[in-house]
């Protein structure tokens, strides 16, 4: 029978583990030289750097951990919770393999620290051998482990107490004030190797799945050992200055030693946190890795666990690789740089997180220990912007290694059983734009394609919603929609469906588009109901869009329709679908100039056509009929202006015939890959059939064909 699990508290779940990762290798080994080189002022300025964004980091993890229920996985859970499964795998393989290489770092500094005592000691093989050591303790449970940090816990305060006690003022402390870097040395170059010393913020969330109460231990525990750390760290900081001169401090790595009233503590120290700070991340990647493969961001057979508490066995295994390969470099001073990369790049995404959770406002956002958003942006900007002051190539890796991870991730399309807030930041951005936009001044120069395309079916107007795409050009917005000719109580089923097709296909094209469907009497006002329901705001459609052919055409209120929609301020478009493909085609865009009224429309349809890759390389014709020749001065004279307003690369083409116009039209673009066409009121209020007069010339044009009607000037 399995026993139950057991449970830890704010001290030895998060307060101990933190506190022994930080007060670790660079407290013992590195603290003298970062000194030596960088001066105290210099020290305390890295200390006060690297704890401020630590303490930010802290207060945005504590808000998260108060907002969400934390489960194992400690940081990866809460940003894959707040921003999404891909942006929180993106981050959480990183901070998986600052853990795992941590413990490398942690074991290589106790290595290191036992060959002063015996110098023909193996580096390698005792790494080993002190890896396998602690991968059993931490294959017996976490319980074991935690047991075990309080005995090392009192080690490394009798430890730190006889350094502080044996302290006495050295002869040569005065330069040590100030900075004398070695060669090859620099401000940032030194803080690289500092920062790790407080990373161990990680280490008590990553038990977050172990804890009795982990929004109160997470907060409660990680805010009181970046404090007391912080305060060791300064106080030993001072303590070497004044205790040790230059020569020392930059070539005795066990300074401490020298300083301490009983040598032999400080040895037992380093040992204690060095050997600790490893079994706290063995402890905590594992639970990263097991985390990860249950959201299956990586295999899922790593999430098995074993016993009541589901220790992650496997994961154990492999994160002990990873530390092993890692052990075999053997060089403390290129592991600390890889650590201090990692971990900034995932409290970076910490305090990113909490920054828009809380500019968001979601209404289910509601920690019970708050920060203000700008506090947490200010600690996200500081930890990338660190990144690059500490090595800007390896920065671009780093990014480039989340973007990668972000992006095949994010192609899987995995649909997660919890929600995050992205869709809460999205609508804080949509409401900032949408109030900003209402409040603006409305003006034709500004204006954007916000397409209503009616669509009688979905497969057959397949061309119709291809060429709307066309003329949105990723410069607008459609409205995709439909209208159910019916009641309510019959029809309300179908519209359901209908809006799930349209919402599939969507994103399945990834359309910049909205569906909409309606359920009306009859056609006048399922359009007018269309038209004034889409949109929000300022975003409304401007352009009705439909298919010649389609039944709506037909319907006897269509006039009255039309006559509706452009006192609503909406332009028409009626677009018929090309006869032959497009490759036996001529590979031109004709417009043909009757009015500016619509002429200007057209143009910009044509350009906003243009502009897509399919039709890059066709050329604009504007075209121009005029009855005699004695006209053909003036009228090129006009064109001439008209192109110098449109600032389009077009060919203008004057057509001098006494032909009916439509006939004209019909015979110069039969050919041609897209011809615009303008059309006036009267021609939709033809009894014999809303644009009847206009068979002949969809019949003849064996290219696309837009026939258009826009309800006021566009300026060009």
């Amino acid at each position: 029978m399995e026993k139950s699990v057991q449970k830890f508290g704010t001290f030895g779940g998060v307060f101990v583990p933190n506190v022994l990762t930080i007060l670790g290798v660079i407290l013992f080994l590195r603290s003298g030289w970062v000194v030596g080189n960088a001066g105290l002022v210099g020290a305390l300025l890295m200390l006060c750097i690297a704890n401020a964004v630590t303490f930010i980091s802290a207060l945005s993890l504590s808000a998260i951990a108060t907002n969400t229920k934390a489960q194992g996985g400690g940081a990866y859970f809460l940003i894959s919770r707040s921003l999404g499964w891909e942006f929180g795998g993106a981050i959480g393989l990183p901070l998986y393999l600052a853990q795992a290489i941590s413990v490398a770092f942690y074991v290589v500094g106790f290595t290191e620290s036992v060959q002063y005592l015996f110098p023909d000691l193996d580096a390698r093989v005792f790494s080993l051998v002190t890896l396998g050591a602690i991968t059993v303790v931490a294959w017996t449970g976490a319980s074991v482990a935690v047991k075990t940090q309080y005995i090392i816990l009192a080690t490394l305060v009798v430890s730190l107490l006889s350094f502080f006690v044996g302290f006495q003022i050295s002869d040569g402390w005065e330069p040590n004030m100030e900075a004398e870097y070695e060669s090859g040395q620099s401000f940032w170059t030194v803080f690289a190797i500092f920062f790790p010393a407080v990373t161990g913020i990680m280490s008590g969330v990553s038990m977050s799945g172990d804890l009795k109460d982990p929004t109160k231990s997470i907060p409660r525990g990680t805010l009181w050992a970046v404090a007391v750390t912080f305060v060791v760290y300064a106080a030993q900081l001072v303590w070497l200055s004044l205790g040790a001169s230059r020569g020392e401090l930059i070539g005795n790595a066990l300074v401490m030693k020298t300083i301490s009233v009983a040598p032999p503590l400080i040895m037992a120290g380093l040992w204690a946190a060095t050997l600790s700070s490893a079994l706290a991340s063995l402890v905590a990647a594992p639970r990263t890795m097991q985390a990860l493969a249950k959201d299956r961001v990586i295999p899922r057979f790593l999430s098995k666990g074993k016993g009541a508490s589901n220790e992650p066995r496997l994961a154990l295994i492999l994160s002990a690789g990873v530390a092993l390969i890692c052990v075999w470099v053997g060089d403390l001073n290129l592991i600390a740089p890889l650590i201090s990369m990692f971990f900034l790049a995932t409290y970076g995404a910490v305090n990113l997180v909490a920054a828009l959770e809380s500019w968001t406002s979601n209404p289910t956002y509601r920690p019970t220990f708050k920060v203000h958003w700008l506090v947490s942006l200010v600690g996200a900007i500081a930890c990338f912007g660190i990144m690059l002051l500490l090595n800007v190539l390896a920065t671009i890796v780093a990014v480039a290694l989340i973007v990668a991870a972000y992006t095949i991730l994010a192609r899987r399309s995995y649909r997660t059983a919890w929600g995050d807030m992205r869709s809460g930041f999205w609508f804080a951005v949509a409401r900032m734009g949408l109030l900003k936009l209402y409040s603006s001044r409305q003006h034709q120069r500004n204006w954007r394609p916000a397409i209503l395309i009616l669509m009688s079916n979905l497969k057959e107007n397949s061309q119709l919603l291809r060429f709307g795409r066309y003329l949105e050009a990723n410069k607008g917005v459609l409205f995709l929609s439909h209208i159910i000719l019916g009641d309510w109580k019959t029809s309300a089923e179908r519209q359901k469906a209908l809006t799930r097709q349209m919402d599939d296909r969507i994103r399945f094209e990834k359309m910049s588009a909205f569906s909409k469907v309606v359920i009306a009497k009859d056609f006048e006002q399922g359009v007018t109901s269309l038209l004034q329901g889409s949109g929000l705001g300022n975003l409304q459609p401007n352009t009705l869009m439909i298919e010649w052919g389609s039944g709506w055409l037909r319907d006897h209120d269509f006039p009255h329709t039309v006559h509706q929609a452009l006192e609503m301020e909406t332009n028409l478009i009626v677009y018929s679908k090309a006869k032959e493909t497009d490759s036996h085609l001529y590979s031109v865009i004709d417009v043909w100039w009757s009015a500016r009224a619509n002429g200007s429309m057209m143009i910009t349809l044509a350009h906003l056509l243009q502009s897509n890759s399919a039709w890059q390389d066709a050329r604009i014709r504007i075209l121009r009929i005029i009855r005699d020749e004695d006209g053909r001065a003036a009228a090129e004279a006009g064109m001439s202006e008209l192109l110098k307003d449109s600032r389009i690369e077009v060919e203008p083409v004057i057509v001098v015939t006494r032909d009916p116009p439509l006939e004209a039209i019909a015979r110069e673009s039969a050919r041609s890959a897209v011809t615009f066409v303008g059309v006036s009121v009267r021609t939709l209020e033809e009894e014999a059939g809303p644009l009847s007069s206009y068979a002949p010339v969809v019949d003849s044009i064996q290219g696309h064909l837009f026939l258009t009607k826009n309800w006021h000037d566009l300026e060009l």
